[in-house]
C-alpha cells in the first residue's frame, strides 16, 4: 500500500501522462468522475490534483466542458543566469557611457 497522499497519486499519474506526452497541450483530461473511479478516490481528491496542475500552468479548466492540458510556461532562469545577464547589461551600459563621454570631451 502506498503512503503517498491520494491526491498526490492522481497528480503524479496525470503529470507523467503530460511529461511523457500521452497528454499534450490542447488535449482534454479525463473527466473528474472517471479519474476518481479509476484511482479509487473521491472527486474532490481529483480536483485537488487538477488544481496543483493548474498552479504549475500545465492544465486549465474550461467551464462546462472540462480540464485541458495547456502549454507549460517557460522556466524561470536560475539565479546564476540572471546574474550573468545583468552583468552583461551593466558592461554594455558602461561601454555606452564611456563612448558618449569620450565623444562629448573631444
Amino acid at each position: 500500500m502506498s503512503t503517498e497522499q491520494p491526491w498526490r497519486r492522481v497528480y503524479t499519474a496525470l503529470r507523467q501522462d503530460i511529461d511523457q506526452e500521452r497528454l499534450r497541450p490542447g488535449d482534454q483530461i479525463t473527466s473528474t468522475r472517471a479519474l476518481a473511479e479509476e484511482h479509487g478516490v473521491a472527486p474532490m481528491t481529483v480536483r485537488r490534483a487538477l488544481a496543483e496542475l493548474q498552479n504549475l500552468g500545465v492544465a486549465a479548466p474550461t467551464h462546462g466542458v472540462g480540464w485541458f492540458v495547456t502549454t507549460p510556461p517557460e522556466p524561470e532562469p536560475d539565479l546564476a543566469d540572471r546574474v550573468d545577464r545583468l552583468e552583461r547589461e551593466v558592461r554594455e551600459l558602461r561601454e555606452r557611457l564611456d563612448l558618449e563621454h569620450d565623444s562629448t570631451v573631444a
